[in-house]
This record gives C-alpha cells, structure tokens and sequence, in this order.
C-alpha cells in the first residue's frame, strides 16, 4: 500500500477568498494553521488529490463513505472493466479521493478513531503522515473525533483508549 498527496492550491487562494467575503477591505496575512482552525468556508479553498494505491476493497469502501467536499475515483472490479472474476472485498484497488481540507479533517474524526476497522485506521494514519511533508498545518488538525471535542466520545460504545466521556444531551 502506498500514499500520494498533492496539494492543488495553497494559501493566495485563501487569502482572496478572505478578501472576497470581507469587502476587499483589508490584505489578509492569516496563517494556514489560523484559518484551518476558523472552520469557515475559506477552509475549503485547500484542495489536495489523495492517491491510496492497492489498498483492500473494503477500505476504500469506508473511504468512500465520505462524501461532502470530497469526490472518490475507484478502480472498478468489474470484469469487463478489467477485474478478475475472483475479486473480493480483499482485492487491493487504487482510489484517488480529490478533496477540501475540510472534508480531510471531517474524514480524519472518524478513521483516527480506534472504533474504525484497524487496517482503515491504519491507510487513515498513512494519510496522516504523508500529509506531513505536503501541509503540516493540517497534518495537526487531523485528530480522532474525541481529540478534537476535547475527550467527548460519540460513539455508541467508546474505545476505551483514552479518558472520554460519553456525548448526552
């Protein structure tokens, strides 16, 4: 198994899309690891293509389960598109996932959690350190969901790894 990331615009972008919803009243000097922690729409403006090659089916059949602010391209296993007739759910396939860093951050939730399937968490922690060398502001903000809500777990059943609590209104 093997990981690519390539990031496909960087911080001018965001920068103009500040300015854009501000008015043009101001030339914006935010930081990457700032506006990825705003949360608002100018998060979207970082866009990556993330190549996860020969990974089983049935992790990249979780991987897509994704599917706000993210757009998934598998290989097929159909036969006439070149499958084998023998393929299964642990024929390994490439998927490219084209994507916002939100949506990355929002992925990351749920595959770091340890109540994701071991080997998805894994290729999720693939993502992770690759992503390190590509945008290490969002390599930080990549974090199970009970890091992220400050140790509220809301998961039916938690996973015991860490001190959360349980998510009740």
């Amino acid at each position: 198994m093997k990981v690519i990331i390539e990031k496909l615009t960087n911080i001018d972008l965001a920068h103009k899309a500040i300015q854009y919803t501000t008015g043009h009243r101001f030339t914006p000097k935010a930081p990457l690891n700032k506006i990825y922690r705003w949360e608002h729409s100018i998060t979207r403006t970082q866009m990556f293509t993330i190549e996860m090659i020969q990974i089983p089916t049935y992790i990249s059949v979780h991987f897509v389960r994704h599917k706000i602010g993210v757009e998934h391209f598998v290989q097929s296993n159909r036969e006439d598109r070149g499958g084998e007739k023998t393929a299964n759910r642990h024929t390994p396939v490439d998927h490219l996932m084209l994507l916002n860093a939100e949506a990355l951050i929002n992925i990351s939730h749920r595959r770091l959690c340890y109540q994701a399937s071991e080997e998805t968490r894994n290729v999720m922690l693939m993502i992770k350190d690759t992503m390190k060398n590509v945008d290490l502001d969002l390599y930080e903000m990549l974090v199970p969901k009970c890091f992220y809500r400050n140790g509220i777990c809301s998961e039916p059943k938690h996973c015991g790894k860490y001190p959360v609590k349980h998510f009740v209104i």
